[in-house]
């Protein structure tokens, strides 16, 4: 894999586990890995358009980790998103990974950087992450911590290989 700069995460609404994967991104930029990806541009949109902002549940859990994303405004993933990215990390085989590949199947080098988030971070099994927006507050959270470290993990990798390339 070349050089990393741009990651996209994409979920089915881009309310709950890509926004907490672009905003949790941006703040180990500037807190954890402040010299390692300075260059790298996190960004995150969905499959489907259902409502403007995160989930209260998402925002919940950013602010207990003192992470504020005031100025996020949920978005729609289209083609010239999808060109201008590197990696693009999603949480469900069946309903993204299928779903992108299918609707944007012209789309030039797509299968080489479309990955499941746990997949790339290294994991082995278990490897997809549902939604969450119905489940209750423990269960919200404990999906959002498993985005967390694979969040870290894909991070570390990133380094590594833009070391590399």
């Amino acid at each position: 894999m070349s050089k990393i700069k741009n990651v996209l995460y994409i979920c089915s609404g881009n309310t709950c586990r890509s926004p907490f994967a672009e905003a949790f991104s941006k703040w180990l930029q500037k807190t954890i890995y402040v010299n390692e990806i300075q260059e790298l541009n996190f960004d995150s949109a969905g499959i489907y358009h259902y409502y403007e902002q995160p989930q209260e549940g998402t925002l919940k859990y950013l602010k207990a980790k003192g992470i504020e994303m005031d100025d996020f405004v949920a978005k729609d993933v289209d083609e010239e998103l999808l060109n201008n990215q590197d990696l693009i990390l999603v949480f469900e085989e069946k309903y993204h990974i299928r779903k992108l590949k299918r609707k944007f199947r012209n789309l030039k080098n797509l299968n080489e950087k479309l990955f499941l988030l746990l997949d790339f971070a290294g994991e082995t099994e278990d490897l997809e992450i549902m939604d969450p927006f119905y489940l209750d507050e423990i269960e919200y959270n404990k999906t959002l911590k498993r985005i967390e470290s694979g969040i870290v993990k894909s991070i570390e990798k990133i380094i590594e290989i833009n070391k590399s390339a």
